[in-house]
């Protein structure tokens, strides 16, 4: 029969101090100089990276320290609101914390001034809400107050924007806002590049390689396939992701827009190019679900992309 843990041993090893001269795991992880801190204020098109970003990391040895501010679906107009709320209870935000590659905090919930200042981040990045993404004039001024506050809270940290990717022809909201996936790619480029040019801040152009993914594979909808795109399904088993309607026409039965799991791979590669400047091309991590071509494609895209 396996021994229990000890009563001082489980304590420790959840950071519970039995004296008070002890750390916790957060602490300790923020204190070391040589780790790469990164904070992401972010929605469902952010914490998608930390299903691989830290063991990409490890694999290149970066010591990573990153932390997830999340609110699903949350726009820079949310975030700014969530900023100008000062009560002490008002705390939005699950947040999570990994360092060198093991979730060290899980879902604990924060507000984001306190998690801002309370570090001293290398990185933060934003994004806008993704069905927001593609109107340029949803990103002030909230996302102006947002970069200016940041820059207050913690000067020392470098300002990142992610620029998040466009949805696959399935997603009904392309037909209602009169534009294709080519076209909403276009438009959420620009207005990223536009915001991310007069601040001055470097983009992680991820929604740029997903439309080379899309051009060089290439992907091939079908009448009831997501072809090899890397956005949508999810994790269902890919016999479900469509079934036939009233009309007997097949229809989506599963995510039409977030990235499905191989689309989280390929995610990782290109933050961990764009934010350590790491050649990915070497990574030795592979989940067992991406072969081996479409690794080598999503590296090769990762490392050309900009």
């Amino acid at each position: 029969m396996k021994k229990p843990l000890a009563v001082s041993g489980w304590l420790l090893a959840f950071g519970v101090c039995l004296t008070s001269g002890c750390k916790s795991a957060e602490e300790k992880a923020n204190a070391d100089a040589e780790t790469v801190k990164v904070l992401m204020i972010g929605n469902s098109f952010s914490i998608c990276v930390l299903n691989h970003l830290p063991l990409l990391a490890e694999d290149r040895g970066v010591k990573l320290n990153i932390g997830s501010l999340y609110i699903g679906g949350c726009t820079l107009e949310r975030h700014w609101a969530n900023v100008t709320n000062t009560a002490a209870d008002f705390r939005p935000y699950a947040y999570d914390l990994y360092d060198r590659g093991k979730r060290i905090v899980f879902q604990s919930h924060r507000n984001l001034r306190e998690v801002v200042a309370g570090t001293k981040w290398d990185i933060i990045t934003i994004q806008q809400g993704s069905h927001e993404s593609w109107r340029k004039e949803s990103y002030h001024p909230y996302g102006d107050n947002l970069v200016t506050k940041i820059r207050e809270l913690a000067p020392q940290a470098k300002i990142v924007v992610q620029e998040t990717w466009s949805y696959t022809p399935w997603d009904k909201r392309l037909a209602k806002w009169g534009i294709d996936q080519n076209g909403m790619y276009a438009k959420l480029h620009a207005a990223y590049g536009d915001f991310a040019k007069q601040y001055g801040l470097q983009v992680i152009p991820f929604g740029t390689a997903v439309q080379a993914w899309r051009r060089q594979l290439p992907v091939k909808y079908g009448e009831n396939s997501l072809g090899g795109d890397v956005v949508g399904g999810g994790y269902e088993d890919p016999k479900d992701h469509f079934k036939r309607n009233a009309e007997n026409k097949w229809v989506p039965n599963c995510d039409v827009f977030h990235l499905g799991r191989r689309g989280e791979y390929f995610q990782a590669l290109v933050w961990a190019k764009a934010l350590f400047d790491v050649d990915v091309s070497e990574v030795g991590y592979k989940p067992d679900y991406v072969t081996d071509d479409e690794a080598a494609l999503m590296k090769k895209i990762a490392m050309e992309v900009k």
